[in-house]
């Protein structure tokens, strides 16, 4: 019985490294007029018996702005601004955004299987170092 214990352990602590929430992430470069990114996530991971290895590059990927009113005036929306080398906080969607970003605001079923993915990834601000 212990190895199949063992067995299913490490089973869903391998799964558990795929599946993506949030981490830390260097801007590689920001195209401001489509407010997209490329960057680097800046956690490794690293498999039984495996040397721990960097997770790769991921491009496109959208940034949050917020919308303020000040001093009770019309809402206005600011939009970050990033360079290269910046640390940012990136979540990373529960299912993929693609069908969500196309669909203009309706609830849309995504029309892929991908589940908490480095590819569905969202900038949601800035980190301070």
């Amino acid at each position: 019985m212990p190895d199949a214990e063992e067995f299913l352990k490490t089973f869903i602590r391998q799964h558990l490294l795929h599946l993506h929430t949030a981490m830390p992430a260097r801007v590689v470069s920001y195209d401001e007029t489509r407010r997209r990114a490329t960057i680097k996530p800046l956690h490794m991971t690293k498999e039984v018996g495996r040397s721990p290895r960097e997770l790769p590059v991921v491009q496109n990927v959208p940034v949050l702005a917020q919308r303020f009113r000040v001093n009770g005036g019309e809402p206005q929306d600011y939009v970050p601004v990033y360079e290269p080398g910046d640390i940012v906080f990136v979540a990373f969607s529960e299912r993929a955004l693609d069908s969500v970003l196309a669909g203009g605001g309706r609830p849309v079923l995504p029309d892929s299987t991908r589940h908490h993915s480095l590819n569905d990834a969202v900038i949601l601000g800035r980190l301070i170092t």
